[in-house]
């Protein structure tokens, strides 16, 4: 046997386990970001040295605006300027209509109430039911039967109208019949021949003839 022996072999490096490498990646991760805050803290203190401190800088003084009250003679004018909007009521035409000539005993006639602008300048006008008229007369003009007569909580109501704008009311007439203070009502009015004067405010129409059929 021969005397030569061999060289003794190296031991192999051993293989570091994952969970350690995880742990030192995490803790050299918070190391750089502690670093990163220091540097950025450190930046701006020394920009804090340049800049003045909030003492040193003026306060801005209230600047007060004095309104001037305007004069009897502007307020006058102003209400004027308003009193302007309203409409005239001659510029303004009031027609009725029915919804037929004729009615027989079970049909219940349906009155028109229209009312136009004929102006020139765009007005405002009162056309709620304040101002609103369906009044029905015989033929010989006696009354028998006013919206107003009878008309609870009355309404206003301001619409504003164009030059050449047209506005339509309805109402159905129950062929009824009152007094001029509502005190009697006649619950079903004879047949015949009967006419309708609407109106709106100061404006009256043309009355409009129609006629209730007997059975």
């Amino acid at each position: 046997m021969s005397d030569q022996q061999l060289p003794p072999q190296q031991p192999r490096p051993r293989k570091i386990p994952p969970h350690i490498l995880r742990r030192r990646r995490i803790v050299a991760v918070i190391i750089l970001l502690i670093l990163l805050a220091l540097i950025g803290w450190g930046i701006w203190a020394l920009i804090g040295l340049f800049l003045p401190d909030d003492d040193d800088q003026a306060t801005p003084q209230p600047t007060v605006t004095e309104t001037a009250s305007p004069s009897p003679e502007e307020s006058e004018e102003h209400d004027d300027e308003q009193s302007a909007d309203a409409c005239d009521p001659q510029m303004l035409t009031v027609t009725g209509g029915t919804d037929q000539d004729s009615y027989g005993p079970d049909e219940i006639p349906e009155f028109t109430l229209t009312v136009t602008h004929d102006g020139d300048v765009l007005c405002d006008a009162s056309l709620g039911s304040d101002q609103q008229s369906f009044v029905v007369e015989d033929a010989d003009g006696e009354f028998v039967f006013s919206t107003r007569a009878c008309q609870v909580d009355p309404q206003e109501q301001i619409v504003e109208m164009e030059p050449g704008q047209s506005e339509e009311v309805t109402f159905e007439w129950e062929r009824v019949g009152t007094d001029e203070d509502c005190e009697t009502i006649i619950d079903e009015v004879e047949p015949g021949e009967y006419q309708l004067v609407v109106a709106m405010g100061e404006r009256e129409a043309e009355p409009v003839t129609f006629e209730l059929e007997e059975d």
